[in-house]
């Protein structure tokens, strides 16, 4: 395809090719047709050619940092970055470059700063005004890639702003920037974070500084402002900043400074904004230990690896055993100990994925349990046998404290003795409250299947469920209080409440995890822990317009019963989005028991609840109502039949999974979505589906194969991989626009 003369150079200059490289016009057609046809070596070839020949143009040095990072070529797209840099140093093409080069280097904070340069050069170069941007498709490519780097490495902050800024300009596509956020959304946002905080605006800091009869600051307090409006987020920190000696102590200072940090991803400098404006003595509590939350989010965001973190072991032992044939049978028989063992449990592994990374796979795994009732899984042990440059050896693994327990057990029974943990620092860990929640148990099952449950009456399994729930949460609530933790710069909550900054950072954590419990037995576990510490309950909120007027993580605590429906169903479809559950959780049971909601509203709001019920008993009676609903909005309930389908063979109902089978047929049998789904259920209940078909079993037709991928939305520069999906779990609140 012939290019333009009059277009724009692709080198970010913003000339036409016509004034700014007509010797090259030819060269460039040349290298667009090898792109296109995906030639993509050959074009870089050509382009380093180009460029030796015809040093510095711009156009050469953009395509050329294009190419190698479409080949992965980090280093010499780096290098080439900065020639463009040095060589065009206002060029805002060759700034975003720069940027995406430094976010995949993992110097985020630099990148940051680049892409706020490049988005200042690109008004500069339209020449527009403030109002308008003359902005290329190439700097919104870019644009987009620096947001998935962002939020594949934690920095929600810069991601999300980045997303605001193109929906600000309304740049690239709705679809794009819908799916933009949805990236920023899968990655995980932290719940403190997840609440968009607006600058605060002058004409209030007006209003109160007339008051004090203080204002020499606002002209400048304006100035940042206007430059925070106009996305020159530099230059808006710097005048923020140079106020700190004049108004340190000023709410929307320490609030827009704090933003603003955020989006460049400052994390450090906006954590300490944040702690800084909860310690203000008039600061109403609640804002107080949500800028705490913020702060500590940050503090995370910044440091993911801070201590404490309870790190995964390593521990081996190696096992004496004789050679050959009698050591063989030595090794059985210490299996036979393990399997008669009440404390050990034959584990399952797959020998394929040993073997596919060239690793000599283990003779057995075995779970190790505690002593307690129910046991506690501690940790995996596997046996290997002699190899040609191995002896024979047990390795325990599992999280440090636990492995510690388990070691005991272990050398007891293997008669042999593990070395001690190396250096963990380099290991992957957790926090230690996701460790307490974490903790796994084991179920006592009959030796012989119990017989179906009557209606309406609970199932072994349910019981069984129920008892582990109850065991985990308990020992949480009982531990927690004296576990020592990251959030309160490792002291234990009990320890952190004694000041008055501490015992913020306890509300927050308790506040946080209150507000995103997926079950409502969790967030009760949460609720508990004021007790021990000392912390009254939380107040409940009456407000009207909780969409506009209550932060999200409060919701939890609303008087729902008298919102107006409109109020209801935004709560309730929002919370859900941004994945606080306990208020979505309420406001699901408040929408399915409203007079004056929808069928739509049922509908969704049942099915919420279905999702989380506790009990197979409760989700039955929900299905039950969703059928109901489905026939007054003629729906399809082939869905409904396989959820009721998983819940009738986890409670062992046998006739009922059978007259569910036979319905799924008859009414179904042509619908691959609820094919597929029925297989899935199946295959995870155990059934051994091509068996089945072999048998000519059952009368189901084939699974529907799987639904192909969707295909690509719009040409975004991802260096480095295919785009992340939409999908997955969001963890946002935040919205572009909003």
């Amino acid at each position: 395809m012939a290019i333009d003369s009059y277009a724009p150079c692709p080198g970010g200059t913003g000339k036409k090719l016509k004034f700014c490289c007509p010797d090259l016009v030819g060269d460039i057609e040349q290298l667009d047709r090898l792109i296109e046809g995906d030639q993509t070596s050959a074009a870089l070839d050509q382009v380093k050619r180009l460029a030796e020949k015809h040093p510095g143009r711009a156009c050469l040095l953009a395509t050329r940092v294009k190419l190698e990072l479409a080949t992965k070529q980090y280093a010499a797209a780096a290098a080439t970055s900065q020639a463009f840099l040095e060589a065009c140093p206002g060029n805002p093409l060759a700034l975003g470059q720069a940027a995406v080069t430094d976010a995949i280097a993992g110097k985020i904070q630099e990148a940051a700063a680049q892409f706020d340069k490049a988005r200042e050069a690109a008004v500069a170069a339209g020449g527009q005004g403030e109002g308008t941007q003359d902005v290329s498709p190439e700097l919104v490519r870019i644009a987009a890639t620096l947001v998935q780097a962002a939020a594949q490495t934690g920095h929600s902050g810069f991601a999300q702003g980045v997303v605001e800024w193109l929906t600000d300009r309304g740049l690239g596509s709705d679809e794009d920037r819908r799916m933009l956020a949805a990236i920023v959304g899968s990655a995980g946002v932290p719940p403190a974070l997840r609440t968009k905080v607006a600058l605060e605006e002058a004409a209030d800091q007006r209003r109160q500084e007339e008051a004090t009869g203080d204002e020499s600051w606002l002209p400048d307090f304006e100035t940042g402002l206007g430059h925070a409006r106009a996305w020159r987020l530099s230059k808006a920190l710097t005048a923020f900043r140079s106020l700190k000696g004049v108004a340190g102590t000023n709410p929307a200072l320490l609030t827009n400074i704090a933003v603003v940090c955020e989006m460049l991803a400052r994390p450090v400098e906006a954590a300490e904004a944040w702690l800084a404006l909860a310690r203000l003595p008039d600061l109403p509590a609640d804002d107080a230990i949500e800028a705490t939350g913020r702060g500590i989010a940050l503090e995370t965001e910044a440091n993911p690896e801070r201590s404490p973190l309870v790190r995964f072991a390593n521990r081996i032992a190696p096992l004496a055993v004789p050679a050959g044939e009698e050591g063989t049978a030595a090794i059985e028989l210490l299996e036979d100990k393990l399997r008669q063992h009440p404390g050990c449990e034959v584990a399952t592994f797959d020998r394929s994925a040993w073997v596919s990374r060239n690793a000599a796979p283990p003779r057995s795994a075995w779970r190790v349990y505690d002593s307690a009732t129910p046991p506690r899984l501690l940790a995996s042990l596997l046996i290997f046998g002699r190899q040609t440059d191995r002896e024979p050896e047990a390795v325990l693994q599992g999280l440090a404290p636990d492995v510690e327990s388990a070691v005991a057990v272990a050398e007891s029974l293997l008669g042999c003795s593990f070395d001690h943990a190396s250096d963990l620092a380099g290991m992957p860990g957790v926090t230690p409250t996701n460790w307490l929640l974490g903790s796994q148990f084991k179920m006592e099952m009959p030796a012989t299947a119990p017989p179906p449950p009557a209606a309406g009456e609970p199932a072994l399994f349910d019981t069984a469920l129920e008892s582990q729930r109850k065991t985990l949460l308990d020992r949480f609530v009982a531990l927690w209080p004296d576990t020592p933790l990251p959030e309160l710069l490792g002291k234990t909550p009990r320890q952190a409440v004694a000041d008055t900054e501490g015992r913020r950072r306890v509300e927050a954590v308790l506040t946080e995890g209150e507000a995103t419990s997926r079950r409502g037995d969790a967030g009760l576990a949460w609720a508990r822990l004021r007790q021990p510490l000392g912390l009254p309950e939380p107040a409940r909120i009456e407000s009207l317009q909780p969409l506009g007027e209550v932060p999200p993580l409060r919701w939890h605590r609303l008087n729902l019963a008298a919102l107006p429906i409109d109020q209801l169903r935004g709560v309730f479809v929002t919370a859900l989005d941004a994945g606080f559950e306990f208020a979505a959780e309420r406001a699901a049971e408040e929408l399915a028991a409203r007079p004056d909601a929808t069928p739509e509203d049922r509908w969704e709001a049942l099915g919420s609840l279905a999702e989380r019920a506790e009990s197979s008993v409760r989700r039955l009676e929900l299905i039950a109502e969703l059928r109901r609903i489905a026939r007054d909005l003629k729906a399809n309930d082939g869905m409904l039949d396989v959820a009721e389908l998983r819940v009738r063979m986890q409670r062992g109902d046998e006739a009922e999974t059978t007259r569910l089978l036979d319905h799924i047929r008859r009414e179904h049998g042509t619908d691959r979505q609820v094919i597929q789904a029925v297989a899935e259920a199946l295959m995870e209940a155990g059934v051994d589906l091509s068996a089945l078909a072999a048998r000519g079993g059952g009368g189901m037709p084939a699974a529907a194969s799987a639904p192909a991928a969707a295909a690509a939305p719009g040409k975004l520069w991802t260096p480095g991989g295919d785009q992340p999906g939409a999908g997955g779990e969001k963890k946002t609140i935040w919205t572009p626009g909003s």
